[in-house]
């Protein structure tokens, strides 16, 4: 058989007698091209003899030999594209080499951009070589001569790997092609050949074989993270790699629940927002209709001018269109945004119909709650999802950087070419709770796909020009209380609903709420308005650091007053379960609340069967449904649930059997709590026991608790049994956790140093209490006796836990370089156990053991 490329035109091969016309300009489709420059590409054959005219040998086994060459010939995939295609298909290029290179040897290359005739040679070798080879497909393809010559290559030898980007294999068809059958090649068709001066012959075997590959793929931005993946895991049994199937196995798995809350079906307004956004990140606007870019030139003239107005799809309805505003890009940092706004304007329903809506154009989407003193741990929590191993005991050696080294490990996922989506909801603060340094130390250089989300109270945060979010327009005000045509008005209800928006300043979530009321309470505007004039019941002040959003808009108090009434008047037998339920939720940590333990923290004890049985059903029908709140569950309790669902106060998560309350809610139950919902919120952590997915409402209770961390002095006191219970069950279980999965230095050390200041002030309260009641005995007798003496072994039960709590902080001070401190807290140990056990014990050698290490440590260094 005849070689293929020894008659092609566009391949130089003078011992095989071709000849070659090359075109080094890309094919402009929408004019007719003229005649193109004629280059020359070497094979490896004449390479040499390129070499030998230069006066040097090649020798092609000498480490001398250029790089590409070298690489080229382990080649694993051959990835063929143009670097002028649509921005996604360069994103598609980049992804797809990020990821096979983990596992193989992978060689992309726009061989039209090549300059020299190494780099051709390099890419000679690779095709050759690879047992894959993947080309990008495009409408231009076709008038490309590398593109068409690699297509050629690789279906003979079937190796070809075609991935379709604004067509489809069925759109392959020579014939159609040439007579610009269709409304494509209508557009685009003809003797395409003839643009690239190739044979004819040639290129209808490349047109035609495209229609007849084993398999093919087509990406666009509504399919992009599929595609890859696909993909990849193709190509992975393609080349018989367990190792890259197990990666996509894993991926997949961990995606499961990656963004919080389900999506908002009733997503309204915000689409100049998304635009600017999608804009600001991308660099341009994708029509979601056929996948293709907006107009290229307005784009151009938008980026000359760094500033302007671009005009949107047409297609879409007049009341729709818009222009949209896009402030200068230069003012923007690369790959991040952070939208700014008063809680409650819909910062976090901005971007969560963002990530749904431009999900697959990442890897994966990460949203991390941005509450000061849970950020770092769900920032590192990131690292399982990532497959990184980031504890403290993989294998590093003693350093002070531990901490960092973990951060680092994180951050450099980012940086490489696959992309990602972090969403940061809700950052409370510039400067991290724990150890005070910058929260833009934790994120991503920027230097890879990665792209950062930030919504924030703060006016401006990392020098970075804010994204203001601003208030809906009174049209759209109007829109967000009728939405669709489920709410029947009257036209004189009208004026009553302007007032109600405007008191309510039109904030969204005060509208959002209004029209929940009138919906679902049955209550007519004019009623509404009375109730929402009348006075006050009760005054609450709020602090200085407290979200004060209630001090801008006293009327939303009023309106929740208003809400709440409602709840306990519609259901009196349940004893204010609505508000229970919200009180209770306020004490959690950020992340939505499994419902068996919000049943307990409301209700109290599940040993109540009635009560178990009531939430057994209602955590059955959360699991039939877990986009919505509409719950099948029998009886007035889960009727007032489901009730606070449909008014949207609780909100299903994507994990079924958890619910979620906004943070307005919260507040605004924090400040009417008692201390019931927090010791019943407690007694709920401390049953369920330690899990690692409900870490932040275990941090919660530990701020209770142990009293440090919260921004008001709250008192909760837990008896010394309980508290011993406690410290126990959650908070030895937290440490362990936190410092072998997370690397959680800072934050752990912290809760050991209070947790032993807890115990310290807990035995000297005992010691003064039973010395106090001696006195008094001595002096007045009777049979008073102390806790001590009641329960001889609670001293003994507390140094002995306080002794574990110090040996557990001296190993950590050991494992991050700080020996001496470690030596004074393990003395401090041994002294406690030297007492409790004697000098021979176990438990004391132990505790000796740890001293030596030390001893060793501090030599070595």
């Amino acid at each position: 058989m005849d070689n293929p490329f020894s008659s092609s035109p566009h391949f130089f091969a003078p011992e095989l007698g071709g000849s070659s016309t090359i075109s080094s300009k890309s094919i402009n489709l929408e004019k007719p091209s003229h005649s193109a420059p004629i280059v020359q590409i070497p094979s490896i054959r004449n390479y040499g003899e390129i070499l030998t005219a230069a006066g040097m040998e090649p020798d092609l086994t000498s480490p001398d030999v250029p790089s590409p060459l070298a690489r080229a010939r382990c080649c694993d995939v051959y990835i063929g594209y143009n670097r002028q295609d649509p921005p996604l298909n360069r994103r598609l290029v980049k992804w797809l080499k990020a990821e096979l290179e983990m596992h193989a040897s992978v060689f992309a290359t726009d061989r039209s951009r090549n300059k020299d005739a190494i780099s051709h040679c390099a890419a000679r070798v690779a095709m050759e070589v690879a047992p894959v080879g993947v080309v990008v497909v495009t409408v231009q393809s076709l008038s490309d001569a590398f593109r068409t010559e690699e297509m050629l290559l690789f279906s003979q030898n079937r190796k070809l790997v075609p991935v379709f980007v604004g067509l489809t294999r069925n759109d392959c068809v020579s014939l159609d092609v040439i007579q610009k059958n269709g409304d494509l090649w209508s557009r685009f068709g003809g003797e395409l050949w003839k643009d690239y001066g190739g044979r004819e012959e040639d290129w209808k075997e490349v047109v035609d074989g495209l229609s007849r590959v084993d398999m093919d793929f087509g990406a666009s931005a509504a399919n992009l993270r599929y595609c890859v993946l696909d993909m990849v895991a193709f190509i992975g049994k393609r080349l018989g790699k367990r190792s890259i199937i197990e990666s996509i196995q894993k991926c997949s798995e961990s995606g499961l629940h990656e963004l919080p809350f389900s999506r908002n079906e009733n997503f309204i307004g915000r689409k100049q927002e998304l635009r600017q956004l999608e804009f600001t990140l991308f660099g341009y606007i994708e029509k979601n209709d056929e996948g293709k870019l907006a107009d290229s030139d307005i784009e151009k003239k938008e980026r000359e001018k760094g500033k302007g107005k671009m005009p949107l799809a047409s297609e879409e309805q007049k009341e729709e269109e818009m222009s949209l505003t896009i402030a200068e890009v230069g003012s923007y940092a690369r790959g991040i945004v952070c939208v700014n706004g008063e809680t409650g304007i819909g910062k976090t329903e901005l971007l969560l119909e963002f990530a749904y809506r431009h999900m697959q154009r990442y890897k994966a989407v990460f949203w991390i709650g941005g509450e000061a003193r849970f950020f770092r741990e769900n920032y590192m929590k990131l690292s399982g999802p990532l497959s990184i191993e980031a504890g403290i005991d993989n294998g590093s050696a003693v350093s002070a950087d531990i901490e960092e080294q973990a951060i680092g490990k994180v951050r450099k996922e980012f940086t490489r070419d696959i992309p990602y989506l972090i969403v940061i909801d809700n950052l409370e603060m510039e400067k991290d709770f724990w150890d005070g340094r910058p929260v833009s130390d934790l994120l991503p250089p920027f230097t890879g796909q990665t792209h950062v989300l930030i919504s924030t109270r703060l006016p401006g945060i990392f020098n970075i020009m804010p994204f203001n979010l601003p208030y809906p327009s009174p049209s759209e005000a109007m829109n967000f209380i009728k939405g669709d045509s489920s709410l029947l008005l009257a036209s004189e209800d009208d004026d009553v609903i302007n007032i109600i928006q405007e008191k309510l300043r039109r904030l969204p979530f005060g509208l959002l709420l209004v029209r929940a009321i009138l919906s679902q309470l049955a209550i007519d505007p004019q009623t509404l308005l009375a109730l929402l004039d009348s006075p006050m019941a009760d005054e609450i002040t709020y602090g200085p650091k407290d979200d004060p959003v209630f001090q801008y808009n006293p009327f939303l108090i009023q309106l929740l007053d208003v809400c709440f009434s409602f709840f306990n008047q519609l259901y009196k037998n349940t004893k204010n379960l609505a508000m229970k339920m919200v009180e209770a939720s306020s004490w959690f940590g950020p992340s939505p609340v499994p419902v068996c333990m919000l049943a307990y923290a409301a209700w109290g004890s599940t040993s109540n069967s009635n009560s178990r049985n009531i939430w057994k059903k209602l955590r059955d029908s959360m699991f039939s449904f877990p986009c919505m709140g509409t719950l099948n569950a029998e009886g007035k309790e889960a009727e007032a649930l489901s009730m606070l669902m449909r008014l949207g106060i609780a909100r299903s998560g994507t994990r079924p059997g958890h619910v979620h309350f906004h943070d307005i809610f919260k507040l605004y139950t924090r400040q009417r709590s008692s201390a019931e919902p927090r010791s019943l919120f407690v007694q709920a952590i401390t049953d369920e026991g330690f899990s690692p997915a409900y870490t932040d409402h275990v941090w919660a209770a530990c701020f209770l608790v142990l009293k440090f961390g919260m921004y008001h002095h709250i008192p909760i006191d837990l008896g010394p049994h309980d508290l011993l219970f406690f410290i126990n069950r959650l908070v030895i279980p937290l440490v362990t956790y936190s410092l072998n999965e997370l690397s959680l230095c800072s934050a752990v050390l912290v809760l050991l140093r209070v947790a032993t200041q807890r115990l310290e002030l807990l035995e000297n309260s005992l010691l003064e209490e039973a010395e106090t009641a001696r006195k008094m005995k001595s002096i007045f007798g009777g049979k008073s006796q102390s806790f001590i003496e009641s329960e001889p072994t609670i001293i003994r039960d507390i140094v002995t836990l306080r002794a574990a709590i110090l040996e557990t902080r001296a190993k950590i001070m050991i494992k991050t370089g700080r020996s001496d401190v470690a030596e004074d807290l393990c003395r401090t140990a041994i002294n406690i156990k030297e007492v409790i056990y004697g000098m021979e014990h176990a438990e004391t050698q132990s505790a000796h053991k740890i001293m030596d290490l030390i001893a060793r440590v501090k030599l070595r260094f």
